[in-house]
Protein backbone atom coordinates (compact mmCIF):
# COMPACT_ATOMS: atom_id res chain seq x y z
CA UNK A 1 0.00 0.00 0.00
CA UNK A 2 1.50 3.55 -1.11
CA UNK A 3 0.60 6.76 0.76
CA UNK A 4 1.05 10.25 0.91
CA UNK A 5 0.02 13.13 2.75
CA UNK A 6 -2.45 15.37 1.59
CA UNK A 7 -2.08 19.57 1.23
CA UNK A 8 -4.93 21.13 3.58
CA UNK A 9 -5.70 24.23 1.59
CA UNK A 10 -7.42 27.41 3.59
CA UNK A 11 -11.49 27.59 3.05
CA UNK A 12 -12.46 29.93 0.54
CA UNK A 13 -15.50 31.73 0.38
CA UNK A 14 -17.68 30.24 -2.18
CA UNK A 15 -18.39 31.93 -5.82
CA UNK A 16 -21.10 34.49 -5.96
CA UNK A 17 -23.47 32.25 -8.31
CA UNK A 18 -23.17 29.53 -5.90
CA UNK A 19 -23.43 31.87 -2.96
CA UNK A 20 -26.77 32.80 -4.39
CA UNK A 21 -27.83 29.28 -5.42
CA UNK A 22 -27.40 28.34 -1.51
CA UNK A 23 -29.28 31.57 -0.32
CA UNK A 24 -32.17 30.30 -2.37
CA UNK A 25 -31.96 27.13 -1.49
CA UNK A 26 -32.16 27.73 1.90
CA UNK A 27 -35.17 29.96 1.62
CA UNK A 28 -37.00 27.39 -0.31
CA UNK A 29 -36.33 24.66 2.45
CA UNK A 30 -37.78 26.98 5.01
CA UNK A 31 -40.86 28.11 2.78
CA UNK A 32 -41.45 24.45 1.09
CA UNK A 33 -39.54 21.92 2.85
CA UNK A 34 -41.42 19.40 0.43
CA UNK A 35 -40.44 21.22 -3.23
CA UNK A 36 -37.01 21.70 -1.97
CA UNK A 37 -36.66 17.70 -1.24
CA UNK A 38 -38.23 17.48 -4.37
CA UNK A 39 -35.56 19.55 -5.88
CA UNK A 40 -32.78 17.86 -4.34
CA UNK A 41 -34.40 14.53 -5.10
CA UNK A 42 -34.24 15.59 -8.70
CA UNK A 43 -30.60 17.59 -9.02
CA UNK A 44 -29.51 14.54 -7.23
CA UNK A 45 -30.84 11.90 -10.23
CA UNK A 46 -29.56 13.96 -13.14
CA UNK A 47 -25.95 13.33 -14.57
CA UNK A 48 -24.54 15.87 -16.17
CA UNK A 49 -23.22 14.86 -19.96
CA UNK A 50 -19.89 16.19 -21.41
CA UNK A 51 -18.24 16.14 -24.10
CA UNK A 52 -16.08 13.52 -25.41
CA UNK A 53 -12.45 14.44 -25.41
CA UNK A 54 -10.36 13.63 -28.78
CA UNK A 55 -8.25 10.98 -26.19
CA UNK A 56 -11.61 9.31 -25.59
CA UNK A 57 -13.42 9.64 -29.18
CA UNK A 58 -9.54 7.75 -30.31
CA UNK A 59 -10.60 4.69 -27.94
CA UNK A 60 -14.22 4.72 -28.72
CA UNK A 61 -13.22 4.45 -32.62
CA UNK A 62 -10.91 1.62 -31.42
CA UNK A 63 -14.11 -0.46 -30.47
CA UNK A 64 -16.64 -2.36 -32.26
CA UNK A 65 -20.01 -1.17 -30.60
CA UNK A 66 -23.43 -2.69 -30.54
CA UNK A 67 -26.76 -2.03 -28.94
CA UNK A 68 -28.18 -3.82 -25.97
CA UNK A 69 -31.73 -3.44 -24.97
CA UNK A 70 -32.54 -3.42 -21.59
CA UNK A 71 -35.42 -5.86 -19.85
CA UNK A 72 -36.61 -1.83 -19.46
CA UNK A 73 -36.93 -1.67 -23.50
CA UNK A 74 -34.35 1.12 -23.10
CA UNK A 75 -31.21 0.53 -26.01
CA UNK A 76 -28.07 1.16 -24.53
CA UNK A 77 -24.14 0.79 -26.12
CA UNK A 78 -21.99 -2.02 -25.74
CA UNK A 79 -18.32 -1.03 -26.59
CA UNK A 80 -15.80 -4.21 -27.04
CA UNK A 81 -12.36 -3.92 -27.47
CA UNK A 82 -10.03 -7.21 -28.61
CA UNK A 83 -7.48 -8.34 -30.45
CA UNK A 84 -7.66 -7.97 -34.33
CA UNK A 85 -5.43 -9.74 -36.67
CA UNK A 86 -3.56 -7.27 -39.03
CA UNK A 87 -5.31 -6.80 -42.51
CA UNK A 88 -8.88 -8.30 -41.05
CA UNK A 89 -11.81 -6.14 -40.98
CA UNK A 90 -13.55 -8.12 -38.12
CA UNK A 91 -13.38 -9.55 -34.86
CA UNK A 92 -12.12 -12.27 -33.73
CA UNK A 93 -14.61 -14.25 -31.93
CA UNK A 94 -12.48 -16.87 -30.28
CA UNK A 95 -14.07 -17.10 -26.16
CA UNK A 96 -11.83 -14.63 -24.44
CA UNK A 97 -11.67 -14.12 -20.36
CA UNK A 98 -13.87 -10.92 -20.02
CA UNK A 99 -13.61 -7.47 -18.69
CA UNK A 100 -16.34 -5.10 -17.65
CA UNK A 101 -15.64 -1.06 -17.65
CA UNK A 102 -18.26 0.22 -15.26
CA UNK A 103 -18.55 4.10 -15.58
CA UNK A 104 -19.79 6.46 -12.50
CA UNK A 105 -22.39 9.06 -12.21
CA UNK A 106 -22.15 11.61 -14.75
CA UNK A 107 -19.33 9.50 -16.35
CA UNK A 108 -19.28 7.63 -19.75
CA UNK A 109 -17.81 4.31 -21.00
CA UNK A 110 -14.89 6.71 -23.11
CA UNK A 111 -13.61 7.78 -19.67
CA UNK A 112 -12.24 4.07 -18.85
CA UNK A 113 -10.87 3.83 -22.55
CA UNK A 114 -7.56 4.15 -21.44
CA UNK A 115 -7.66 0.70 -19.53
CA UNK A 116 -9.32 -1.01 -23.06
CA UNK A 117 -5.24 -1.58 -24.99
CA UNK A 118 -3.70 -2.92 -21.96
CA UNK A 119 -6.17 -5.31 -21.00
CA UNK A 120 -6.71 -6.39 -24.57
CA UNK A 121 -2.45 -6.92 -24.71
CA UNK A 122 -3.19 -8.66 -21.43
CA UNK A 123 -5.38 -11.24 -23.16
CA UNK A 124 -8.83 -10.05 -22.14
CA UNK A 125 -11.90 -9.30 -23.92
CA UNK A 126 -13.09 -5.55 -22.90
CA UNK A 127 -16.73 -4.64 -22.58
CA UNK A 128 -18.25 -1.22 -21.98
CA UNK A 129 -21.58 0.29 -21.76
CA UNK A 130 -23.25 3.89 -21.11
CA UNK A 131 -25.66 3.65 -18.67
CA UNK A 132 -29.48 5.15 -19.63
CA UNK A 133 -28.90 9.57 -18.77
CA UNK A 134 -25.12 9.15 -19.66
CA UNK A 135 -22.65 9.09 -22.90
CA UNK A 136 -24.59 7.65 -25.71
CA UNK A 137 -27.31 6.37 -24.43
CA UNK A 138 -31.14 8.03 -23.85
CA UNK A 139 -32.59 9.05 -20.74
CA UNK A 140 -32.24 12.26 -18.69
CA UNK A 141 -32.09 10.68 -14.62
CA UNK A 142 -29.87 7.85 -13.28
CA UNK A 143 -29.19 6.56 -9.68
CA UNK A 144 -26.67 4.33 -7.75
CA UNK A 145 -29.70 1.58 -8.01
CA UNK A 146 -30.65 2.22 -11.37
CA UNK A 147 -26.64 1.44 -12.27
CA UNK A 148 -26.43 -1.51 -10.04
CA UNK A 149 -29.52 -3.32 -12.47
CA UNK A 150 -28.09 -2.34 -15.17
CA UNK A 151 -24.46 -3.34 -14.01
CA UNK A 152 -25.92 -7.01 -12.86
CA UNK A 153 -28.03 -6.94 -16.79
CA UNK A 154 -25.59 -6.70 -18.75
CA UNK A 155 -23.00 -9.00 -16.57
CA UNK A 156 -25.48 -11.54 -17.24
CA UNK A 157 -25.40 -10.48 -20.65
CA UNK A 158 -21.75 -11.19 -20.99
CA UNK A 159 -21.31 -14.51 -18.98
CA UNK A 160 -19.41 -14.67 -16.04
CA UNK A 161 -17.03 -12.20 -15.90
CA UNK A 162 -12.97 -12.19 -15.54
CA UNK A 163 -12.94 -9.01 -14.35
CA UNK A 164 -14.21 -5.75 -13.30
CA UNK A 165 -12.86 -1.99 -13.44
CA UNK A 166 -15.18 0.24 -11.85
CA UNK A 167 -15.56 4.61 -11.16
CA UNK A 168 -16.77 5.68 -8.25
CA UNK A 169 -20.89 5.33 -8.37
CA UNK A 170 -20.20 2.66 -10.79
CA UNK A 171 -18.08 1.22 -8.08
CA UNK A 172 -20.59 1.84 -5.34
CA UNK A 173 -22.68 -0.29 -7.77
CA UNK A 174 -20.43 -3.27 -8.21
CA UNK A 175 -20.17 -3.98 -4.78
CA UNK A 176 -23.83 -4.00 -4.26
CA UNK A 177 -23.87 -6.16 -7.76
CA UNK A 178 -21.66 -8.92 -6.12
CA UNK A 179 -23.27 -9.43 -2.66
CA UNK A 180 -26.31 -9.89 -4.84
CA UNK A 181 -24.88 -12.33 -6.64
CA UNK A 182 -22.89 -11.23 -10.09
CA UNK A 183 -20.12 -13.14 -10.63
CA UNK A 184 -16.40 -11.97 -11.17
CA UNK A 185 -13.12 -13.46 -10.44
CA UNK A 186 -11.13 -9.90 -9.60
CA UNK A 187 -12.34 -6.62 -9.48
CA UNK A 188 -10.48 -3.18 -9.50
CA UNK A 189 -12.35 -0.40 -7.78
CA UNK A 190 -11.26 2.82 -8.31
CA UNK A 191 -12.42 5.87 -6.21
CA UNK A 192 -15.16 4.09 -4.58
CA UNK A 193 -17.95 5.72 -1.81
CA UNK A 194 -19.33 3.60 0.83
CA UNK A 195 -22.17 5.33 1.67
CA UNK A 196 -25.12 7.30 -0.26
CA UNK A 197 -26.89 8.75 2.77
CA UNK A 198 -23.68 10.65 3.45
CA UNK A 199 -22.77 11.41 -0.06
CA UNK A 200 -26.72 13.31 -0.61
CA UNK A 201 -26.07 14.65 2.44
CA UNK A 202 -22.72 16.80 1.42
CA UNK A 203 -24.55 17.27 -1.55
CA UNK A 204 -27.23 19.00 0.03
CA UNK A 205 -25.04 21.03 2.42
CA UNK A 206 -23.15 22.63 -1.11
CA UNK A 207 -26.17 23.22 -2.30
CA UNK A 208 -27.42 25.03 0.50
CA UNK A 209 -30.13 22.18 1.73
CA UNK A 210 -30.37 21.31 5.04
CA UNK A 211 -30.50 18.33 7.08
CA UNK A 212 -34.74 18.26 7.15
CA UNK A 213 -34.61 18.61 2.88
CA UNK A 214 -31.82 16.01 2.83
CA UNK A 215 -33.97 13.35 4.94
CA UNK A 216 -36.98 14.10 2.49
CA UNK A 217 -34.91 13.78 -0.63
CA UNK A 218 -33.41 10.67 0.85
CA UNK A 219 -37.41 8.74 1.30
CA UNK A 220 -38.59 10.37 -2.25
CA UNK A 221 -35.67 8.69 -3.55
CA UNK A 222 -35.89 5.15 -1.54
CA UNK A 223 -39.82 5.22 -2.29
CA UNK A 224 -39.20 5.72 -6.20
CA UNK A 225 -36.63 2.90 -6.59
CA UNK A 226 -37.79 0.83 -3.72
CA UNK A 227 -33.94 0.33 -2.26
CA UNK A 228 -33.37 1.75 1.14
CA UNK A 229 -30.37 3.84 0.94
CA UNK A 230 -28.84 1.60 3.92
CA UNK A 231 -29.37 -1.76 1.65
CA UNK A 232 -26.23 0.17 -0.45
CA UNK A 233 -23.64 0.76 2.25
CA UNK A 234 -20.54 -1.04 0.65
CA UNK A 235 -18.57 -1.45 4.10
CA UNK A 236 -22.08 -3.91 5.25
CA UNK A 237 -21.45 -5.44 2.02
CA UNK A 238 -17.74 -6.33 1.96
CA UNK A 239 -17.30 -8.27 4.39
CA UNK A 240 -19.39 -11.04 3.00
CA UNK A 241 -17.44 -10.63 -0.61
CA UNK A 242 -14.50 -13.12 -1.80
CA UNK A 243 -13.54 -11.75 -4.52
CA UNK A 244 -9.83 -10.41 -4.96
CA UNK A 245 -9.72 -6.46 -4.88
CA UNK A 246 -8.03 -4.17 -5.49
CA UNK A 247 -9.17 -0.61 -4.31
CA UNK A 248 -7.48 2.94 -5.83
CA UNK A 249 -8.23 5.90 -3.90
CA UNK A 250 -6.13 9.33 -4.43
CA UNK A 251 -5.66 11.00 -1.29
CA UNK A 252 -6.84 14.05 -2.90
CA UNK A 253 -10.41 13.32 -4.12
CA UNK A 254 -12.56 15.64 -3.53
CA UNK A 255 -15.90 14.31 -4.42
CA UNK A 256 -15.05 11.52 -2.36
CA UNK A 257 -12.64 11.41 0.55
CA UNK A 258 -9.63 8.68 0.38
CA UNK A 259 -11.06 7.51 3.98
CA UNK A 260 -13.99 5.68 2.19
CA UNK A 261 -11.64 3.56 0.19
CA UNK A 262 -9.82 3.04 3.29
CA UNK A 263 -13.05 1.65 4.97
CA UNK A 264 -14.07 0.31 2.24
CA UNK A 265 -10.77 -1.99 2.06
CA UNK A 266 -10.72 -2.69 5.90
CA UNK A 267 -14.10 -4.52 5.33
CA UNK A 268 -13.44 -6.55 2.25
CA UNK A 269 -11.36 -9.64 3.45
CA UNK A 270 -8.28 -10.10 1.03
CA UNK A 271 -8.88 -6.32 -0.40
CA UNK A 272 -6.04 -4.21 -1.05
CA UNK A 273 -5.62 -0.44 -0.79
CA UNK A 274 -3.48 1.69 -3.39
CA UNK A 275 -3.45 5.35 -2.20
CA UNK A 276 -2.13 7.83 -4.98
CA UNK A 277 -0.87 11.39 -5.06
CA UNK A 278 -2.41 14.38 -7.10
CA UNK A 279 -4.51 12.00 -9.13
CA UNK A 280 -8.15 13.63 -7.61
CA UNK A 281 -11.34 11.75 -8.59
CA UNK A 282 -10.60 11.57 -12.43
CA UNK A 283 -7.39 11.51 -13.11
CA UNK A 284 -7.02 8.44 -11.56
CA UNK A 285 -8.98 6.90 -14.76
CA UNK A 286 -5.98 8.39 -16.95
CA UNK A 287 -2.83 7.39 -14.93
CA UNK A 288 -0.49 5.02 -16.55
CA UNK A 289 1.45 3.61 -13.29
CA UNK A 290 -2.70 3.41 -11.93
CA UNK A 291 -3.76 1.60 -15.34
CA UNK A 292 -0.60 -0.89 -15.01
CA UNK A 293 -1.29 -2.09 -11.63
CA UNK A 294 -4.75 -2.27 -12.26
CA UNK A 295 -4.38 -4.61 -15.21
CA UNK A 296 -1.87 -6.56 -13.16
CA UNK A 297 -3.92 -7.65 -10.43
CA UNK A 298 -6.84 -8.42 -13.00
CA UNK A 299 -4.08 -10.91 -15.01
CA UNK A 300 -2.69 -12.41 -11.43
CA UNK A 301 -3.66 -16.23 -11.50
CA UNK A 302 -2.95 -16.77 -7.70
CA UNK A 303 -4.90 -16.45 -4.85
CA UNK A 304 -8.33 -16.50 -6.07
CA UNK A 305 -11.68 -17.74 -4.22
CA UNK A 306 -11.87 -21.56 -3.89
Amino acid sequence: MASTASTVKPNRRPPPVLAVVQAASGILGTVSPAAASALLARVFTTPRRQKLSLEEKKWLMASAARPMRLKSGAEIPLYEWRAMPRGCGVLDEAPLPTVLLVHGMSGRAAQLGGFAAPLVAAGFRVVAFDAPGHGAAAGRRSSLPEMLWVTEEVAAHLGPLDGIVAHSNGAAATVAALARGMRARRVALLAPPIDLERYLGKVARFLGFGERVASGAQRRLERRYGVPFSALKGTDLAPGLSQPALIVHDNGDKIVPASEGRALADSWPGARLHVTAGLGHGRILRDEAVISRVVEHLASQGKDPA
